[in-house]
């Protein structure tokens, strides 16, 4: 057993020893902070605040600050904006609150969270801001409103052209870039933020809304032209071509814009007046440019109405109103077809041709030469048939049996005062423009010839 002062040695060595190792302490903080103080997740026990000041510095050269602009992204550096921040003030409230007698109460501390004080020099940051070209007022492009367009699908849609580049409250926006940057945050989208100046209508605005309704319901029309046995569709494209839209959406569709429409499809599809690449039958290729056959709207008729038809919304399949029409059109635009008769000038011949095979051919006599009555060239068609007829000019008159014109007073007919046909006597002893067959062919031509069926005379 122990004796009583063994036990009493013990126990003030025991306490000596806890009140050294106590008082120890107490010294040993009182100029950093308590054994196991934790800052911001970190153990900075027996470590000064200009220590964890050091050590939680943030070189403001690392710092960089993004402007995401429409057109462009900037950067800004934090050394050139008096950008810091100041750690220095908590630390030392830390250490303030530090009693160095109770240093074991970091014990059971939850240790310290330190919120990042940023520092910005606004001037500065004002200064550099103006130097982008984003801030500079003559560079600024203003807002245009949306243009009602067609998309590829054949909608029709509000598109904005160009928002612009213009900021409404330059100061407004480096305040909330001065505001982002002291709260910790490194980058602002100018657009999203809301400081790009709005164009007076939006896409959502209700007068550009009801004017893209009400293109839509235009361009959904179905309106086909018949050209023969051809049908030809208007597209949305060409619809929507008649819409007139102001500046301020009003919308109509204007009869002139019609007109327009009606000009460009009669280039595209009409046939009048077109020089034509024609193969003969014996395949030699001509250009051939006079004559009055083809296809040809009548502009102010049909203007007036399709104009009708789209204002009352009319879906329709119809012929158009022609000012001439051809015989034949097919979906590549040719309107001689494939029934045609030839008059070749030179050679006295004419041939009449059915699925690119002669099955009638004949010697003629056609206008006089010497006496400037040659039979024009070109292409034209059969006005009528006639039998018989009386033929009169100025200076005479010839009862015929079979009368087929197809240019005014130029035609197909029988001669039968005449004893030979072909050769050279056009040149001084023809007709007075007339095309003179054999009266067997020409009753053989006027038995099988048809009505509009067209002619190449060359």
């Amino acid at each position: 057993m122990w004796s009583n002062k063994i036990i009493r040695y013990s126990i003030i060595s025991v306490v000596s020893i806890i009140l050294l190792v106590y008082f120890f302490i107490v010294i040993a903080c009182l100029d950093v902070y308590y054994p196991g103080t934790i800052i911001n997740g970190k153990d900075y026990g027996f470590k000064s605040p200009s220590y964890v000041e050091n050590e939680m510095y943030e070189n403001p050269a690392d710092f960089k600050f993004e402007i995401v602009f429409r057109d462009k992204t900037e950067v800004i550096v934090g050394n050139r904006i008096g950008y810091n921040i100041d750690y220095k003030s908590y630390l030392h409230e830390i250490k303030r609150n530090q009693n160095p007698f109770l240093w074991f109460t970091t014990f059971w501390d939850d240790g310290h969270k330190i919120d990042r004080c940023i520092n910005i020099d606004y001037k500065k940051l004002s200064s550099e801001l103006e130097q982008l070209p984003e801030f500079d007022k003559g560079k600024m492009i203003e807002p245009e409103n949306p243009d009602i367009v067609m998309n590829k699908e054949g909608v029709v849609e509000a598109v904005y052209k160009n928002l612009g580049t213009t900021i409404e409250n330059t100061s407004a926006l480096k305040d909330r870039i001065a505001d982002i940057i002291k709260s910790g945050g490194n980058s602002i989208n100018v657009e999203e933020e809301g400081f790009y100046k709005e164009p007076e209508y939006l896409l959502n605005s209700n007068r550009v809304v009801k004017c893209v309704e009400f293109c839509n319901r235009m361009t959904s029309l179905h309106i086909t032209y018949e050209y023969g046995d051809v049908e030809i569709p208007l597209t949305p494209d060409q619809l929507f071509s008649t819409i007139k839209i102001a500046p301020n959406y009003n919308y109509s569709v204007s009869p002139d814009k019609v007109r327009a429409l009606v000009e460009s499809f009669s280039r595209l599809h009409d046939t009048y007046g077109k020089i034509r690449t024609f193969k003969t039958h014996s395949g030699r290729k001509i250009n051939v440019t006079e004559g009055d056959y083809g296809w040809l709207i009548d502009y102010e008729k049909e203007t007036e109405q399709l104009y009708n038809d789209i204002i009352h919304r009319t879906n329709v399949t119809r012929t158009p109103i022609f000012e001439n029409e051809a015989y034949f059109y097919d979906e590549d635009g040719n309107d001689l077809g494939n029934f045609y008769a030839e008059v070749d000038l030179d050679n006295q011949h004419m041939y009449l041709i059915r699925n690119k095979q002669v099955v009638l051919e004949s010697d003629v006599v056609t206008g006089c030469v010497s006496l400037h009555r040659g039979t024009p060239k070109g292409i034209y068609n059969i006005d009528y048939k006639q039998s018989p007829a009386i033929l009169r000019g100025e200076d005479y008159e010839s009862p015929v049996t079979f009368w087929m014109p197809f240019n005014g007073g130029v035609g197909f007919h029988d001669a039968t005062w005449r004893g030979s046909f072909g050769g050279q006597i056009y040149l001084y002893g023809g007709s007075h423009g007339c095309v003179n067959m054999p009266y067997s062919k020409a009753q053989e031509l006027y038995g099988v010839i048809e009505e509009g069926m067209p002619v190449i005379v060359y």
